[in-house]
């Protein structure tokens, strides 16, 4: 039986690679009170505005435990509230606070330089052409 070398998994290039912008953005955010978790999460919600736990959830690829975890921390640091849902009561919206939204200019910047650092040397085409793959990876993978 043949055995699958990781080197050649562009899934482990990616986890790896996941590890060194989370580990570079955790740097640059030292002292803001937001984790990498958070950074992303906030991301989400400033880009689409209020969405429910479980899209959320969906949206950063964690399990619901991990969500719940994630967003009582935001609650309780003041970044998001939970709120109704106008159009279903069951459902609870994760809602960014004014607070949130006015750090945000802030905390994207950590963002912006951790792109800027992990970019150089690759031009907007290569970047193009390595979305456009990835993307056809998690269309083929039924994501």
């Amino acid at each position: 039986m043949q055995r699958l070398d990781p080197h050649e998994s562009l899934g482990f290039h990616c986890n790896l690679t996941q590890k060194a912008f989370l580990g570079a953005l955790e740097k640059h955010l030292r002292g803001s009170g937001v984790s990498p978790g958070q950074h992303v999460a906030l991301a989400q919600l400033i880009a689409s505005g209020p969405v429910s736990q479980s899209e959320l959830v969906s949206r950063l690829s964690i399990t619901p435990a991990t969500g719940v975890r994630l967003i009582d921390r935001m609650e309780r640091d003041g970044w998001v509230v939970r709120r109704p849902d106008p159009t279903d009561g069951r459902v609870k919206l994760v809602v960014p606070t004014p607070r949130a939204a006015v750090a945000w200019k802030q905390i994207s910047e950590a963002g912006r330089k951790v792109l800027a650092r992990a970019y150089r040397g690759i031009s907007a085409a290569e970047l193009e052409t390595v979305k456009q793959v990835l993307a056809r990876v998690r269309q083929n993978l039924g994501g």
